[in-house]
This record gives C-alpha cells, structure tokens and sequence, in this order.
C-alpha cells in the first residue's frame, strides 16, 4: 500500500490534507498518532490506488523519523511508497509548487541524519512534476527542489508542497491544484538519474524532465557538492535507482565537474547528456 502523510504543525499540510478529504474517495479505517486515519476506497491515478492510506501525525513532518516503520507496526501493514504533504519556504515569497526527494549530504539541520539519504521515487515523481505541470497556476513556478532535509526513513519518499508564505499555504486553489495532480497523474516509466549542480530549485533537470522520458532519483545542488564522497555517490546511485548522473555541467564550477566526472568514470557510473533521452 502506499502512504500519504500530513503534519498537523503546518498548515499548507492540512489544507491539502483537507483538499484530498474533498476530492477524492475515502473511509475512516482507524486511528493514527491519536488522529484518524483514512483509507481510499477507489483508485485514483497511479499513486492513489484503491487502499492507499492518509495518516496526520502531530509533530513537523521533517522530523518524523522512522515513521515508516512505526505506521507499518501499529498497523500491520507493509507500505511501498510516501508522500508528505507540506509547506515550501522560500526568501524570495516567489509562489510555487515543488517536488522533491529528501535527505542531508551534508549535517542534518532539519531533521534526518548528517550524510544520509531515504530512497527516492524517480518515475513517481518526476511523473507527479509533469502533471503539476499541465495543472499550473499563474503565477506559480513549477519545479523539482534539490535532495534536502528529513525525515530519514526506509521507504521511497517524496515530498509535495505548497511555496512559499502563508498567504498560498493556506489558500484552497493551489491546495486544489496539487491534489487534482496527485489524484490524476499516471506514472511513466523513464531512465533514472542522479542529477549533479545547479542551484536548488533545479531548473536544468526541471526543464529536461518536462520535455524528455528521464526521471530524475535524487538531486545534488551545488552547496552539496564538497560533501560528496565515493561512499555517497553510490548510496545516492542506489537510493535514487539509478542508472548513471546527468551533470548541469553549466551550472557547476569546471574543477567541481572535472573532479565529479572523474570519480564517476572511476566508479564505471555512466554519464548522459539529454540527447541520451528521448523527447516526449
């Protein structure tokens, strides 16, 4: 079964949370963390299938670790992969709606463990991104975020959230949009990749997974590049599924990408540019 978990210490979680109550089909089937929890009764897309299960927990979602397996004790239940439904918190305010995988390369500041990765959902959510995509708002950018943050769990999580200050978390119209995305996306299979560089809104690796059949594993942005080791990258490899790194090659410093492209070659991990992918 697969998992979609809400944190009531934020409130964009709780306004999808209570989008997806509207939206789509669900039954009360027990309680969770003192809260209910819901089960949906008819599939919905690839990820809402019949029996997937919505659980609210009381504490910040970035800090909820081992959740996977605690839900799976209490429950008895073997869970396949997960959602958090949360906020995105951004200097700028710029409004937007992001995906992303989770994790530290380098110290845990919020929530997981200092160089420690939870595996990724390549096709679900770079197939989750593309239909965000054809359900965009104006005025809101749409975009992977680079691997950051907790919790640090054993199962293929992703996070879906609303950016960037109270004023959108907690408006029903992006909540809405998400959800219609969520309930509606079929997963396409694509090859899986580590992407490398750039900033941390990932806009090479955005733009090639709208326009190509690549699905992006985890993501490493420039500020987490001088934590990168031989050890990691091949977690990172594995944790992402992947078959081999696409470099934003423009977006990195050349001695970074000289030395990254190095190491990959010496790991035998391939590299692809986006002419390796076939446009959609």
């Amino acid at each position: 079964m697969n998992l979609i978990i809400a944190s009531e210490a934020d409130s964009a979680s709780i306004n999808l949370r209570n989008r997806l109550l509207e939206m789509a089909p669900l039954k009360k089937c027990g309680q969770f963390d003192g809260n209910d929890v819901w089960e949906i009764t008819e599939s919905k897309g690839a990820f809402c299938k019949k029996g997937t299960q919505l659980i609210s927990i009381n504490q910040i979602h970035i800090h909820a670790e081992n959740i996977d397996e605690k839900f799976e004790k209490k429950r008895n239940a073997k869970v396949n992969n997960i959602i958090f439904l949360s906020r995105h918190k951004a200097a700028s305010g710029k409004p937007s709606l992001t995906v992303h995988p989770i994790g530290n390369w380098g110290e845990a500041d919020y929530g997981g463990i200092k160089g420690a990765i939870t595996p990724a959902s390549p096709n679900l959510m770079t197939s989750l991104l593309r239909e965000i995509k054809r359900n965009q708002l104006s005025g809101y950018d749409v975009c992977f975020e680079a691997t950051h943050h907790g919790p640090l769990l054993k199962t293929p999580t992703l996070f879906l959230e609303i950016g960037s200050t109270y004023k959108e978390w907690e408006d029903v119209v992006p909540a809405k949009a998400l959800i219609k995305s969520l309930l509606e996306f079929e997963c396409k299979e694509g090859k899986s990749v580590l992407g490398i560089g750039g900033g941390h809104y990932t806009p090479r690796f955005t733009e090639a997974a709208l326009s190509h059949n690549v699905s992006f594993g985890h993501i490493i942005a420039n500020y987490g590049i001088p934590h990168i080791t031989e050890d990691l990258i091949m977690k990172a490899i594995e944790a992402g599924n992947s078959e081999g790194i696409y470099f934003h090659k423009k977006g990195m410093k050349k001695k970074e990408y000289n030395n990254l492209k190095l190491l990959a070659e010496n790991l035998q991990i391939p590299i692809f540019r986006q002419s390796d992918y076939e446009p959609l």
